[in-house]
């Protein structure tokens, strides 16, 4: 006959079969956010709750089973059911933690058939009055449900999945166990016949239920620890994530800061200069406004005219030179390192560094003959030279001094100059005869913000980015020393035998011609519109007047033919010039753009970024105008008339 189960049984069996896979399930993902000791103990426990929600569950159903005799249960056959589910699920988790579908297909199947194992070394430890006997046919069946439920519920848990995947999981292989265990027992047969004594061996059903008590309890401590930890976890990668958050506002801080001083320290050598750079300036716009002035008032002496004319822009391009090294200076963005002969720089900075001197101390400057070229940043050369400088003009004594600045190609050995390769180098020297520092003093000059200047006299910034162009540049600085007997810095940089790179001579050179052409000229001053507007009608070309980018949007959008649009990138009114060449060519498509701006610092690189159209710095010569021009048309012109080159830029 049939054997019967009660209902109560049946659903805590189930209970504890969900409880059991959830937290072994909940507990095997541990498994892989761990290594070494911590892995093996939360892999113990994933197999501990799995084995014993198999044991727990089989014998609470167990407990609800009624073969119409009293049931006692054999101690050793019970011990042995429980080690053989958590040996047999231990050996599943562990083979399936390293993924793959090989793995978990084969760890799907030792826990399956643990199971199985498991339920019928459970039976054999039923001590009962009556004969129990076992269908094969559901035998094979139970193995089948287990197997195939324990491997799809391996598959599940192998991925990240969310908590509603993860209960799905759960009740899977709960329904392994279950099944395979009310499959197997629907195969459970009784045997007629007489009821004979089961004696006193074993346990009794009260015994075995405080055991599968203890047993759940201990599954569900397993899950509380598992619930602890993930607590413990998550405020540990929160504290982690708020400590690197911190680190992170610390160096932005920091950088800020860096950025800040070193602004600063140029803004310190900029003041310096500022009364010298004056006097230059109004030594120039001296000879540009008497030789104008005196040209006006005898216009019919063309010989003179010449003379005062050729001395005017002369002096309006020494103007100009000095204006580009003081921008140069001020950028705050690297430059990029080009071919430069080294004592042509020194020759063209003097005027700068001179500026830089106060009335008691002396420059004398000592350039070699020997033509050194080096590829570096010019702009950052010429700031290690002035930063030198100043560095030096502060040591001075009260009583004055002078400083030096000498140069020599020279050849260095294999060890002569620490960390050099043997070769040849420029050495620049620059020595003055003041307090000169101590050993303690100069272990730590080249160190960000160290000074030994009263506040507010400097930011400790000036030898520390000498020091980083120097290194940058492939070469070395040396510092020779001593209290009262002034400071010697020594600067090597490697040098080569490629040609330099020319400025741009604007005396000798050929212009380009170009076709006529309609240009739209969009200039906000009134007399550089004028004058770029007499270049343009010299070379034969129509041109549209606009102040602004109203006016010249007016021009765009009527029928008038314009091939080039000439803008200021800096103007009035809220659009600048790139934001109007971009309105230009989404209306003419075939629009040819060129920008100028005398403006320099960050928001004009951030515009001209924004388009790939060529630029052309103020001031600018005509010559340089019309080479601009021609760079916009596709095929090449030839030259014809005298004059100089184009300095546009893309």
């Amino acid at each position: 006959m049939h054997i019967a189960h009660h209902p109560i049984f049946i659903a805590l069996a189930s209970l504890t079969a969900w409880l059991g896979a959830w937290t072994a399930l909940d507990v095997f993902r541990r498994v892989r956010a761990h290594v070494g000791g911590w892995r093996l103990a939360w892999l113990t426990a994933t197999a501990v709750a799995m084995g014993l929600s198999i044991w727990s569950m089989h014998f609470i159903a167990m407990l609800g089973f009624n073969p119409g005799a009293e049931v006692r249960y054999d101690v050793s056959r019970t011990v042995l059911s429980l080690l053989l589910a958590i040996a047999t699920t231990a050996f599943a988790f562990f083979f399936a933690r390293g993924g793959g579908a090989r793995r978990e297909i084969m760890g799907g199947v030792v826990m399956g058939a643990g199971i199985c194992t498991m339920h019928y070394v459970g039976m054999s430890a039923v001590i009962t009055s009556v004969t129990l006997v076992v269908e094969p046919v559901y035998v094979v069946l139970s193995f089948v449900v287990a197997v195939s439920a324990s491997t799809s519920a391996l598959f599940v848990a192998r991925s990240e999945t969310t908590p509603p995947q993860r209960v799905l999981a759960a009740a899977v292989l709960a329904f392994a166990i279950v099944g395979m265990h009310y499959t197997a027992m629907f195969g459970v047969r009784v045997l007629p016949g007489s009821l004979s004594e089961v004696g006193s061996g074993g346990v009794d059903s009260l015994v075995l239920a405080i055991a599968v008590a203890a047993g759940t309890l201990f599954i569900l401590l397993l899950a509380l620890i598992a619930a602890i930890s993930d607590r413990r976890f998550v405020a540990a990668a929160l504290t982690e994530q708020q400590s690197r958050e911190r680190v992170a506002t610390a160096l932005a801080e920091k950088s800020e800061a860096e950025a800040a001083l070193m602004r600063a320290q140029r803004l310190d050598a900029l003041g310096r200069l500022t009364g010298g750079v004056a006097h230059d300036f109004n030594n120039l716009l001296t000879v540009v406004i008497g030789a104008l002035d005196v040209i006006l008032r005898n216009p019919e002496d063309a010989a003179r005219r010449q003379r005062l004319g050729e001395a005017a822009l002369s002096a309006a391009r020494r103007g100009q030179r000095l204006t580009a090294q003081l921008l140069a200076f001020a950028r705050q963005q690297p430059l990029q390192p080009e071919l430069r002969e080294l004592n042509a720089l020194i020759r063209q900075a003097e005027p700068l560094l001179r500026r830089a001197m106060s009335e008691r101390v002396r420059l004398t400057v000592r350039l070699s003959d020997d033509n050194a070229v080096a590829r570096i940043d010019p702009a950052q050369f010429e700031a290690t030279l002035l930063n030198l400088i100043v560095n030096a003009v502060d040591a001075s004594t009260s009583a004055g001094g002078e400083i030096v600045v000498e140069t020599k190609l020279c050849t260095v050995s294999a060890g002569e100059v620490a960390t050099l390769v043997p070769g040849q180098y420029f050495r620049m020297r620059v020595a003055d005869s003041g307090q000169g520092m101590s050993p303690d003093v100069i272990k730590h000059i080249f160190e960000p913000f160290f000074t030994t200047k009263p506040p507010g006299k400097g930011t400790g910034l000036g030898l520390s980015q000498v020091y980083g162009f120097v290194k940058q540049s492939g070469g070395e600085i040396q510092v020779d020393s001593a209290e009262g007997a002034g400071t010697r810095f020594s600067i090597y940089l490697p040098v080569t035998a490629e040609q330099p790179e020319q400025d741009q001579d604007a005396t000798s050179q050929r212009v380009a011609i170009v076709r006529p052409l309609s240009i739209l000229l969009v200039e906000d001053d009134p007399s550089v519109a004028a004058v770029t507007d007499a270049m343009l009608t010299d070379f034969g070309h129509k041109v549209h007047r606009a102040a602004n980018a109203d006016e010249a949007q007016r021009v765009l959008w009527s029928d008038a033919q314009v091939d080039v649009l000439f803008s200021d990138v800096v103007m009035p009114g809220g659009m600048n010039g790139v934001e109007l060449a971009k309105h230009a060519v989404s209306k003419r498509a075939s629009l040819k753009v060129l920008l100028t701006s005398g403006f320099a610092g960050e928001s004009l690189d951030e515009w001209l970024s924004q388009g790939a159209w060529p630029f052309l710095r103020k001031p600018f010569l005509s010559t340089e105008l019309a080479q601009a021009l021609a760079n916009l048309e596709p095929e090449p012109r030839d030259d014809a008339r005298a004059g100089a080159p184009s300095s546009a830029r893309g």
